[in-house]
């Protein structure tokens, strides 16, 4: 090792220092050691208040074993007493009134412009409105959303509203039922709704078959839930086994939304089925002369000149005097081709096609032939 090297911890430790610098650390160790030495002391103190506290409470249970009176015991059971009626107090007042029974009927249909006075006098004639829920729509001419709640006070008079639907009001027909009747005209909850992509429809999508089903044990599954006017499978075109999907056609569509409720009937060979509405492409194949009507109606001409003409010629017919009129055959307008200006681009198969070309037939040698002797 070279002699000529040094410790940098001996150095600093070695180096001197001022006496107010070490006064300064002093000062701070002292005070660090009187805040623990404080600190101590309080917890002691905490700790001796609690275990006269537990031992306290001890002896009074001991003399309550005993059967000695305790008159603390008695102080705090006042104590307790007191806090209990003030709460039952404050339970009085806070406690919920007892809800009121009503029977209330769901209105539809309602004309924007319709006011709540509209509404009551509509059916004044049922009973007393105990309440009329209509919330208002945005705009200052809409005085509703379309749609509100009556409330009436027994059930005889909500039945009366009921039986009023259907009825007018700013030429509007109603849509009146019962508040607690979330069904629509198809007999289908909202939920029930939300969870199908398309709309009723006679026609059923099964979906998740298994590969071994069968039209005629498809049927077997959806018999009991209506008439059924067809079963078809979607296969395979070399083994004939069945893809995994199907379509179900109903004669009715309360038919098709029963199959639909019938839960117990979506499981077919031990497998659970996903069971749909079909959509509207399904519903015609199913019903093959919906499509043909279609076709028939696409291709049906239009009532045009020829029609008028035959409809005019024979309505007068009854007068012997009439004379026909003279129609003249108007000249089809040649539309004027547009041609592109200068400064407008061309397109380049319309210029390719517009281009001049050589006349294809031989012509005759008009110039002068050139000899060399």
């Amino acid at each position: 090792m070279d002699t000529d090297a040094f410790d940098l911890n001996d150095v600093f430790t070695n180096a001197p220092v001022d006496e107010e610098t070490l006064k300064q650390d002093e000062k701070l160790k002292k005070r660090i050691e009187k805040r623990s030495k404080m600190d101590r002391e309080e917890q002691r103190r905490i700790n001796r208040e609690k275990r006269q506290l537990k031992k306290e409470a001890r002896e009074k249970n001991k003399k309550r074993k005993r059967g000695e009176e305790v008159s603390d015991d008695e102080e705090e059971a006042e104590k307790k007493e007191g806090d209990k009626e003030e709460k039952d107090t404050k339970k009085q007042k806070t406690a919920k009134k007892e809800k009121v029974v009503e029977y209330g009927v769901w209105v539809g249909n309602l004309a924007f412009r319709t006011t709540r006075e509209q509404i009551t006098k509509f059916f004044s004639d049922c009973g007393t409105v105990t309440r009329l829920k209509c919330p208002k729509g945005q705009g200052k001419n809409n005085n509703n959303k379309g749609f509100a709640y009556v409330m009436f006070a027994t059930k005889e008079e909500a039945d009366k509203a009921v039986a009023k639907s259907e009825q007018k009001i700013d030429a509007r027909a109603l849509l009146i039922k019962p508040a607690d009747n979330f069904e629509r005209k198809d007999g289908l909850t909202v939920k029930e709704v939300k969870k199908q992509k398309n709309p009723p429809c006679a026609t059923l999508f099964i979906g998740n078959l298994p590969f071994d089903a069968t039209k005629e044990g498809l049927r077997e599954a959806f018999d009991e839930c209506g008439d059924i006017m067809n079963v078809r499978l979607g296969t395979f075109e070399d083994t004939g086994k069945c893809k995994g999907f199907g379509y179900v056609d109903f004669e009715t569509v309360e038919d098709a939304t029963k199959a639909i409720r019938a839960t117990n009937k979506h499981v077919l060979n031990g497998q659970k089925l996903r069971v749909e509405f079909g959509s509207e492409e399904a519903y015609k194949r199913g019903r093959p002369w919906l499509g043909r009507a279609d076709k028939r109606a696409a291709e049906k001409p239009s009532g045009g000149y020829k029609e008028r003409r035959q409809y005019n010629e024979e309505a007068p017919a009854a007068n012997e005097n009439y004379e026909k009129p003279r129609y003249e055959r108007r000249e089809k307008r040649i539309k004027n081709e547009k041609k592109p200006s200068s400064n407008q681009r061309v397109a380049p198969g319309m210029a390719l096609s517009q281009a001049q070309r050589q006349k294809p037939t031989v012509q005759a040698f008009q110039g002068t032939k050139v000899t060399f002797d």
